[in-house]
């Protein structure tokens, strides 16, 4: 704790000595009732005995929030005496910008005449998602003559996970592997289910609610629908966090975040087993899991995620075992710029998972008007020719990928994503 003295007080020092300087030297009593107001909050200030230090808790209604969302800092203050100026002051990730500056001016201030206890509320708003500390405040109190200003910091750390906006999804994409679970998913092979696969001739055993009355009846003989069961599957979201991973990173990072929360919500409310592996500067994961209890892991995991640059390389063959079961459907979030992660998607293809992949990625600036360089023009071909090339390549192996950009809806992505799959899989049976 410091104790400044403010303007106030070399005002009225300024004046006491000026005003008995006029009145002494000048002959000028008038001087001296002048400045008497002066003289006499310049006593009452000074005469004061030194400053307690106040006593101030932080605490938060909620530890979780959307973004966009307000996050209600209540701070309680005891023991000050005067004007309180309370500044809530956030980690440095939570502002967009980094300047210290700009985040203290970005903060909730409140002025308040308190004599005793009080309690002061502020309203953060949730622009960034991830975890940030929102505990820490600091404290300008000045004293109930102004003389005197006391400045400190409080609190203790209150971490504060800002959720992305939750992202609705109509359809789920469909797995070529299932588990002998009962699920959401069409398996192809023939049994108790509700999606018409075949008929076939009666036979001992069957039920009578299996009976195809129709070709029965046309055929003068007994026939039964055969269908395809609804398993679950183990579902492997597989996240690229390579810091060379875009030009916007933020925006292309978000935009995985974003999708991994959506697509893990989702199979998770229809049984599947649904696993996290983060691949980039660390190497993360959570195993595969089922309920609200694996939600809420998965969430706190990926708002935990950051990017690293790191040159070493990253294969997948010790997670094999422990993150990754056999034949697993695993859907990669990726940009698609960082060849240890494209060489990581056909590991895995070769290790017989069934991979997808959604290309998170920022558009590239448009530079088709005549007022354009040739060589941006030639370096726009170029890159779009590139990622072509690597999306062929991975379409060659049955890994299908489609293009997720901001603003767009997943949904639209997942459609797309399906249509594909279903295309390289008649390739792969050519």
């Amino acid at each position: 704790m410091s104790r400044r003295a403010t303007e106030r007080l070399g005002a009225a020092a300024v004046a006491t000595v000026a005003g008995a300087l006029v009145a002494v030297l000048a002959g000028l009593p008038e001087a001296a009732v002048l400045v008497a107001p002066w003289a006499v909050l310049l006593a009452l200030g000074l005469s004061k005995s030194g400053p307690t230090r106040p006593i101030a808790t932080v605490a938060v209604a909620s530890d979780r929030v959307l973004v966009d969302d307000a996050i209600e800092v209540t701070t309680s203050i005891t023991g000050a005496t005067g004007t309180v100026h309370v500044t809530c002051l956030p980690g440095p990730g939570f502002w967009a910008t980094s300047d210290d500056a700009a985040r203290r001016g970005s903060a909730q201030t409140h002025d308040v005449l308190v004599g005793g206890p009080t309690t002061i509320h502020a309203a953060l708003p949730a622009a960034q998602w991830g975890i940030h500390d929102v505990g820490r405040v600091q404290i300008v109190v000045t004293e109930p003559h102004g003389l005197f200003r006391l400045e400190f910091e409080a609190g203790r750390p209150l971490p504060v996970r800002i959720h992305p906006n939750p992202t609705d999804l109509r359809n789920l994409l469909a797995p070529r592997l299932v588990r002998r679970v009962t699920g959401a998913h069409r398996s192809r092979a023939v049994g108790r289910g509700v999606e018409y696969a075949d008929i076939r001739p009666f036979s001992t055993g069957d039920s009578l609610r299996d009976i195809n009355w129709r070709a029965s009846a046309r055929s003068q003989e007994l026939w039964v629908s055969q269908r395809h069961p609804d398993q679950a599957t183990d579902v492997i979201l597989l996240l690229d966090s390579f810091v060379e991973s875009g030009h916007d990173v933020r925006t292309v990072f978000g935009l995985a975040i974003e999708a991994a929360m959506a697509l893990a919500e989702s199979h998770l409310a229809v049984t599947d087993r649904v696993g996290l592996v983060e691949l980039g500067g660390v190497v993360r994961w959570v195993s595969p899991g089922t309920g609200q209890i694996q939600l809420q892991r998965m969430v706190d995991t990926l708002l935990a995620t950051g990017l690293y640059a790191n040159v070493a390389d990253r294969d997948l063959r010790g997670l094999m075992t422990r993150a990754l079961p056999p034949r697993s459907f695993v859907v990669a979030l990726t940009p698609l710029l960082d060849d240890r992660f494209i060489d990581a998607l056909f590991a895995l293809g070769g290790h017989g998972h069934d991979v997808a992949v959604i290309e998170c990625a920022s558009a590239w600036p448009k530079e088709d008007g005549p007022e354009a360089g040739e060589t941006r023009q030639l370096a726009h071909r170029l890159w779009h020719a590139d990622r072509q090339m690597v999306r062929d390549r991975l379409a060659e192996r049955g890994i299908a990928v489609a293009g997720w950009r901001h603003g767009g809806h997943l949904d639209l992505t997942l459609d797309e994503l399906t249509r594909r799959r279903q295309r390289t899989v008649h390739v792969r049976h050519r």
